[in-house]
């Protein structure tokens, strides 16, 4: 009889400890989990933050001169490698992009299908008008 009490009571004792082990696991994960969420709010500012400072280096003066930093900004858009050089990649991408032969050279038939999808005069000269609806273009899909 002593001995089943006793160990009755180391039953108890153990129950005890478990209810005890499992509020202590219960609060260390509540803890966890509120550092875990304060860590990825913080790490989705900074994400955004650095977007928001990547996209601002690719915002364009909209002057209808598309040089270097014109190609840089539609390469990134275009998600090329971004070299300021406006070749094949870039070229093929682009006409992907507004509906041309997928060729990656330049010419009247890639212009027209640009200028057809920015909605300016369609006339295979790429000059200021459909380089400035270019640019403003970049611009709006980068979020100016």
């Amino acid at each position: 009889m002593v001995l089943i009490d006793k160990l009755k009571k180391k039953e108890e004792e153990v129950k005890t400890a478990v209810k005890l082990d499992e509020k202590k696991a219960a609060e260390i994960a509540k803890k966890a989990e509120a550092k875990i969420a304060a860590a990825k709010e913080r790490a989705e500012a900074a994400a955004e933050a650095a977007k928001t400072a990547v996209s601002e280096a690719f915002k364009l003066d909209v002057d209808g001169d598309f040089g270097p930093l014109s190609t840089k900004s539609l390469q990134h858009l275009l998600g090329v490698t971004e070299d300021g050089i406006l070749g094949a990649e870039t070229i093929t991408a682009l006409q992907k992009k507004v509906g041309a032969e997928p060729d990656g050279d330049w010419g009247p038939e890639t212009t027209k299908a640009l200028q057809k999808f920015l909605g300016v005069t369609v006339d295979g000269d790429p000059g200021p008008e459909t380089y400035t609806a270019l640019q403003k273009w970049i611009n709006k899909e980068l979020g100016f």
